[in-house]
Order: structure tokens, then sequence, then C-alpha cells
């Protein structure tokens, strides 16, 4: 179960299954509570924009001040819709904050190191956060069409399993605010992509046109992973649906922020 939390102001949604741990601190960011101006207005956390800069920062550190993180500690990566994940340690703090972005092809992250916050970005893309509070391990996924075809979120759970040591049924998942099915509508090459990665389940047509469900494609991933089902909570929230409250590529075109999905472990 999600909620959506207001501090001063600042809005962004929390995942229940995270906050009953009390293992890490962690957010999916809203438009709401920045400084940003026109079209960016008013969270834009979308660095290579025509938004100030100045702007973009100062957003950062509302944000991570909001989640109780030191926004200089914050670890980005530049994602280019693949299924490259990245190791993050210490060494890593501030990389694309404070410091060119030296993760320049990693659509996920992955961390065991306490005190250090990673995030993903989106736009109708699916966030997805992880965290196995028994290990200590999180990470964080961005999965847009291609990246969830790519299966980045089953191999990002594969490699907390395989080289963090996580046991499947101890680690707990959150798919963020994102494009939903109704608002998908896709081509029938992008359609038949997924019924043949996924099963029909995941592109049904509507009136002559697919629509697919990125979300359900992504529990399926993560479920044959080992996750069980009821570890991963899906927020449900559309966000071509709603745009007063978030950026979505698909209704906004280029011409946006982007908001983003926040974690670190206590």
């Amino acid at each position: 179960m999600f909620e959506l939390i207001d501090k001063n102001g600042l809005k962004y949604y929390s995942a229940g299954a995270f906050e009953k741990t009390g293992a890490v601190r962690h957010g999916f960011s809203t438009r709401l509570g920045g400084v940003s101006k026109g079209c960016y207005a008013t969270v834009n956390l979308r660095m290579h924009s025509g938004d100030d800069m100045d702007n973009v920062l100062e957003n950062f550190r509302r944000v991570c001040r909001a989640l109780g993180m030191d926004h200089h500690k914050l670890v980005l990566s530049k994602q280019v819709h693949e299924d490259n994940i990245a190791d993050v340690t210490m060494e890593d703090a501030g990389n694309g904050i404070l410091y060119e972005n030296k993760f320049i092809s990693a659509d996920a992250l992955i961390t065991n190191t306490r005190g250090l916050p990673i995030s993903v970005f989106s736009a109708d893309c699916v966030p997805v956060l992880f965290l196995d509070a028994k290990r200590g391990v999180i990470a964080a996924a961005h999965s847009g069409w291609r990246g969830t075809v790519l299966k980045i979120a089953g191999k990002t759970a594969e490699k907390m399993i395989s080289q963090y040591g996580s046991e499947p049924e101890d680690i707990i998942a959150a798919i963020g605010p994102s494009i939903q099915e109704d608002c998908f509508e896709v081509g029938d090459d992008v359609a038949r992509i997924f019924i043949d990665a996924f099963g029909e389940e995941t592109a049904v047509k509507r009136g002559g046109r697919y629509h697919v469900n990125m979300q359900r494609a992504i529990i399926g991933q993560l479920e044959r992973a080992g996750i069980p089902r009821g570890n991963i909570d899906d927020c449900g929230i559309c966000t071509a649906c709603n745009t007063n409250m978030l950026y979505s590529h698909r209704k906004m075109g280029n011409e946006r922020g982007n908001q983003g999905a926040f974690i670190e472990l206590i």
C-alpha cells in the first residue's frame, strides 16, 4: 500500500512495506513542492533539459531533505533503456550531483552500503525499488518498455540473489508511478514483442489497438526470480492520468521534467 506524504508542501509517495521494516529511507517524488517553472514545474529532477540547473539542484536538495537523505551523497546514473546494472559503493557518493556522471550506461543500481542514497528517474517508465532488510541490500531499477523486454527488473533481483547473497523470499519490491495499461497504447510490433516475451496478458487489444501492461510483465519477472507475489507492492498509479501530480512523456512530450525514486539503507 502506497501513501502520499506531504512535508512542507513537498509531496512524495511512500511504500508501506518498506516503512514497516525500518531499514530504509525511501520515496517516489511527485511534481509538487519544488522551484522549477513553466513546463518543468515544480520538482523537476531531469538534469539535461531546458530547466535552470540551479533549480534542478535545489529540487534534489528539497527531495533529499524531505526523505532524510544527504543530497551530496546521492548516486545517479545515465539511463539508456538497456539492462546494465551498476554496483555502487561509498566511493561513488555524489556521482552525477557533485561531479560528472561516471555511470554512463546503467538503468539499475545496487548497493549494500549504509547511508548511501541511490536513485532512478522516470516520466512514464516504471521505477522499481528493492530491499532485502535481512542482508542489507537495496536496488533501484528504471524499466521502460525496452528495459522491461530486457528484463532489467528481474535481472536486478537475480543479481541481489547471486552476488549479494539475498534469498528471494527476503526481497521486497515496490513498483512506483508509471504509465498504466489503459494509457499505454502501442503498435502491433511492440505488442508482439511483449506477447512473445511475457504472454498474451501483457498486451491486450482494445478497439483495434494494443495496450501494454508493463507492470504485469515486471511482476512476472520478479516472481520468476523467486520473489513471492505478496512481497511485490504495485502502486497502480498512472503517470499519464495524473499530470497534475506527475510528469508523463506520453501526455506532455519532451518539454517536461522527471520524477525520481530514492532509497537508502539506514
